[in-house]
């Protein structure tokens, strides 16, 4: 089941409305985040920032057809699309720059993870080496 499908059967499922996050938790995942606080610091903002231009965007669209297409005023109309389109271009810039820095938190915590567990297999004594069947363990690894 992957996609679309894969979600739908989170909202059939109840049991998962039931499930609890064990305590310490989230003090391990603000641990692998901590690395990652400036940046944070950076982007939580742009996000709220784009929020809030997305937000504007249908308040000028309405002010178009409402003051000046039906005002019959031409040159509010021009300053409203210059506007717009000064948004859309400010929207696409915030975009890049979201995915941009996502990307950068996303594959650094991915990586942070996979290291520490590759530590962690490499301190295994090699009797776990002997009981754990190799592709059974790659396949973790790569998982993870």
């Amino acid at each position: 089941m992957s996609g679309w499908a894969g979600m739908r059967s989170f909202r059939q499922d109840r049991s998962v409305l039931e499930h609890r996050v064990k305590k310490g938790t989230t003090r391990r995942m603000l641990r692998f985040a901590a690395p990652y606080r400036r940046i944070l610091m950076i982007f939580v903002p742009v996000v709220v920032i784009d929020a809030l231009v997305g937000a504007v965007n249908p308040l000028i669209l309405r002010a178009i057809i409402d003051r000046g297409i039906l005002g019959h005023r031409a040159g509010l109309v021009i300053q409203l699309a210059i506007l717009a389109a000064g948004l859309a271009l400010f929207t696409a810039a915030l975009s890049l720059y979201q995915r941009r820095v996502s990307a950068i938190i996303g594959e650094g915590l991915i990586y942070d993870m996979r290291a520490k567990v590759f530590r962690h297999v490499q301190r295994m004594p090699l009797a776990f080496f002997t009981r754990t069947q190799t592709g059974a363990l790659v396949s973790r690894l790569n998982n993870t």
